[in-house]
C-alpha cells in the first residue's frame, strides 16, 4: 500500500501503518516567508510531526474574483517548505478560521449584501465559497497525502456550534470537498459541550475539541470519548497562550509548568494534541480581529498588532522556555534522552538607535493621493457600501450657523474609532463603546462649520453572531445644544448632506512630503531613513507616540497604540537593507516630542497597563 490514509479508532494510520500525529499551529499569513522554515525548523526540533494552518480567505480572495497566492499568501511555497523539514500538513482551509483575525477570515466583501447569511446554506453565501473554493481545491490537489504530498488532514469550518446549527451547510461543504476529489480525512474543532459540539459537526468526520492545556482539562478525553466513540480522541486546540486585546495587560514567555500535566497525560491515553498556537505572529496591516463579548459583558474588544500568544514559539520565532519544558515531556514519552535548553539555531536582532524625523505630510494635503472612493451621500454610510476593506473613512458635513449655544456631538453606531475636526481643529475622540467617551463639544462659527470626522476600522469581530460588524458609521451624526440655564434643547435631529471619503491606506505612494517639522494634532506622516543589518530582525519602540501605523520601505507594520500593553512593532529582517531604509509613521494625534524613533533588539509586548482584566481571562469557548 502507498500513499493510503485511514483514520481508526486507535488512530490514523498512512500507508498501513500507525503514524504518531502531534501537531501544532503556525499561521504562514501572520510570518514573511523568509521566516518560515526556521519556525518549521523548531517545530521538527520539539518532535511534532505535523504543521496545522489555516487558509485565510480575506487575503486570499481580497476582492470577488481576484485571488493572490503571493508573498505571505503563497500556501505551496509554505506546504513544500514544510515538506522539506519533514512535516505533514494539517490544512484547515475552514472557510471561517476565527484565530483572532479579521472578520474570523472572511473576506469583507461577503457584507457588501445586506441580506446574505454567513456561513450557512444561503445560496448566496453558497455561491461566493463554492467560488473560492474550486480556485483553493485546485491549488492543494496535487499536495494531497493520496497523491503524494504531505497534507493529511482537511478542516471544515471551525467552531461551528458556537456560531450557528446549519447542519445542510456543513454537509454542502463536504460533499463539495469530495467532489473535488480532496480525499484525505476531514477534521473539525468546537467545544466540548453538547450543544456547540453537536451543533457543530457531522458524525462522519474526525471532530476534535478546544480546550486550554491545563490539568482541569483532562476530564474532557472522556467527555469527547462518549461523543465520538469510534474515532481517537482528538484536541484541535490545546491552547497553551493567551490573545492580546489593546489595552488589557499581558504576561510573555512563562516557564509553561501549567501545561506539562495535562499535555503527558494526553500522551499517556494516545490522545491527538494540536498545540494552538505553538508558534506566535503578527497582524501586519490591519488584520488584526476584535470581541463583542466576554466574561459575560457586553462591548468591543479589539486585538492588538502583535500574536506572539505567549505560545513556545515566539513572534519572531525563538524558543520560549515553554518550548523547552512541554519538548522535555515529549521527549520523556518517546525514551529520549533529556536535551540542554539552548536554541538549537542562531537567532540575531539588532538595535537600531536615533532614527530622526526629516519630512512630514499632512493628511489633508494629500487627500487626492490617499482617497480611493468618493460620494457624496444625504445620509452616512459605512464602509462596505463604499467598496472598501480596512483603513479610515472621512465623512464631512457643513453646519450652518443658527446660534452660539455649545453643541454636544453624537456619533451613533460608531465602528470603531473617531477623531473629530471642526473647521480642521482637533476637538476630541470618540470610542465605539460609550462609557470610552469623553463629550466632544463645539460651537458653529458665523458663515457656519465643516465638521469632519475621521473613522478607524480597528478589526471586524472575528466571533459569534456579532460578526456582521460593517465599519465607519452605521447610525446617524446628532447634537446636544447646550441652553443658557444649563438645560438641554430637546432634539432628535441629525446632521445630513455628507462628502464621504475611502483612505484605505494601502501605500503610501505619491504622499507630498515636506521639510516642515511642525508638530500637529492632526494626523500627519511622519517620515525619515535609517541604516541597518540587511536580514536581521529588530522590535521598533514607538513609546512617546500616540497612534496610528508604522510603513517600513513601504510595507505596513501594523498599528501602535499608547494605551499598551504592546509597546514595540516587529520587523522582520527581510523588510530591512544596509542603506537608505524609509520609515513613514502615520499618527493620528501628536508625535514622539523630540520627533525620533529607535529600535531594540528584543519585543515589549508587556508594559504595565493599570486596572484592566488579563488577556489570559478572556475566552472563546
Amino acid at each position: 500500500m502507498k500513499n493510503t490514509i485511514e483514520l481508526k479508532k486507535d488512530g490514523l494510520y498512512l500507508d498501513g501503518e500507525k503514524f504518531f500525529l502531534i501537531s501544532g499551529d503556525f499561521h504562514y499569513f501572520r510570518t514573511l516567508p523568509e521566516g518560515w522554515r526556521r519556525r518549521l525548523r523548531l517545530m521538527k526540533d520539539f518532535g511534532l510531526t505535523a504543521v496545522t494552518t489555516y487558509v485565510p480567505w480575506n487575503l486570499t480572495e481580497p476582492e470577488r474574483g481576484q485571488f493572490c497566492f503571493e508573498g505571505r499568501c503563497d500556501l505551496i511555497r509554505f506546504i513544500k517548505e514544510a515538506e522539506e523539514e519533514g512535516l505533514k500538513v494539517i490544512l484547515r482551509c475552514s472557510p471561517y478560521l476565527c484565530g483572532e483575525w479579521e472578520f474570523g477570515g472572511l473576506p469583507y466583501w461577503l457584507l457588501k449584501d445586506r441580506t446574505l447569511c454567513l456561513r450557512s446554506s444561503d445560496p448566496k453565501y453558497m455561491e461566493a465559497i463554492n467560488e473560492y473554493n474550486k480556485v483553493l481545491c485546485d491549488l492543494i490537489r496535487p499536495y494531497l497525502y493520496t497523491n503524494g504530498g504531505p497534507i493529511i488532514l482537511i478542516g471544515l469550518e471551525n467552531e461551528y456550534g458556537s456560531f450557528g446549527d446549519d447542519k445542510k451547510y456543513l454537509r454542502m461543504l463536504c460533499d463539495f470537498y469530495k467532489n473535488e476529489d480532496i480525499d484525505v480525512p476531514f477534521i473539525s474543532a468546537n467545544g466540548v459541550d453538547p450543544f456547540k459540539y453537536l451543533n457543530g459537526t457531522l458524525p462522519d468526520n474526525w471532530n476534535g475539541i478546544d480546550c486550554g492545556a491545563k490539568e482541569s482539562s483532562i476530564p474532557q478525553f472522556d467527555k469527547l470519548r462518549a461523543l465520538q466513540p469510534d474515532k481517537p480522541v482528538m484536541i484541535g486546540e490545546a491552547w497553551v497562550g493567551s490573545i492580546m486585546f489593546w489595552g488589557r495587560s499581558f504576561v510573555k514567555n512563562t516557564s509553561g509548568e501549567e501545561h506539562v500535566e495535562f499535555f503527558r497525560e494526553a500522551l499517556k491515553q494516545n490522545v491527538v494534541v494540536n498545540f494552538y498556537m505553538f508558534c506566535g505572529g503578527t497582524n501586519f496591516e490591519f488584520t488584526n480581529g476584535a470581541l463583542s463579548r466576554t466574561l459575560g459583558k457586553d462591548g468591543y474588544y479589539p486585538l492588538s498588532t502583535s500574536y506572539d500568544y505567549n505560545a513556545p514559539i515566539s513572534e519572531e520565532g525563538t524558543p520560549t522556555p515553554k518550548y523547552f519544558t512541554l519538548r522535555d515531556v515529549l521527549d520523556e514519552h518517546l525514551g529520549k534522552q533529556k536535551r540542554p535548553h539552548v536554541d538549537p539555531f542562531k537567532y540575531e536582532a539588532q538595535v537600531i538607535d536615533d532614527i530622526k524625523i526629516t519630512e512630514t505630510a499632512c493628511y489633508e494635503d494629500n487627500l487626492d493621493t490617499l482617497v480611493t472612493n468618493k460620494v457624496f451621500s444625504h445620509k452616512v454610510i459605512c464602509m462596505e457600501d463604499m467598496d472598501q476593506d480596512y483603513g479610515f473613512i472621512r465623512y464631512t458635513s457643513h453646519i450652518n450657523y443658527t446660534d452660539d449655544r455649545t453643541r454636544i456631538l453624537f456619533i451613533e453606531g460608531l465602528a470603531d474609532r473617531a477623531t473629530v475636526y471642526i473647521d480642521g481643529k482637533y476637538i476630541g475622540t470618540a470610542m465605539r463603546q460609550a462609557e470610552d467617551n469623553q463629550e466632544i463639544t463645539f460651537t458653529v462659527a458665523k458663515g457656519g462649520s465643516d465638521l469632519t470626522i475621521l473613522v478607524e476600522n480597528t478589526g471586524r469581530i472575528n466571533y459569534g453572531y456579532n460578526m456582521y460588524d460593517y465599519k465607519g458609521i452605521n447610525g446617524c451624526v446628532r447634537v446636544r445644544i447646550l441652553n443658557e440655564d444649563g438645560s438641554h434643547l430637546y432634539n432628535l435631529a441629525n446632521n445630513m448632506h455628507f462628502t464621504i471619503e475611502s483612505i484605505p491606506l494601502k501605500s503610501t505612494k505619491g504622499l507630498k512630503y515636506t521639510s516642515d517639522l511642525t508638530r500637529r494634532n492632526t494626523p500627519t506622516f511622519y517620515k525619515g531613513t535609517f541604516s541597518a543589518r540587511a536580514g536581521v530582525d529588530t522590535f521598533l519602540d514607538m513609546k512617546g507616540w500616540k497612534k496610528g501605523v508604522v510603513f517600513v520601505n513601504g510595507f505596513n507594520l501594523g498599528r501602535y497604540w499608547e494605551i499598551g500593553s504592546q509597546r514595540t512593532l516587529y520587523v522582520p529582517g527581510e523588510l530591512l537593507r544596509d542603506d537608505g531604509n524609509v520609515i513613514e509613521v502615520f499618527e493620528l494625534h501628536t508625535p514622539k516630542a523630540d520627533l525620533t524613533l529607535s529600535a531594540l533588539d528584543h519585543s515589549l509586548l508587556c508594559e504595565p497597563v493599570a486596572g484592566t482584566l488579563a488577556s489570559a481571562d478572556f475566552e472563546l469557548l
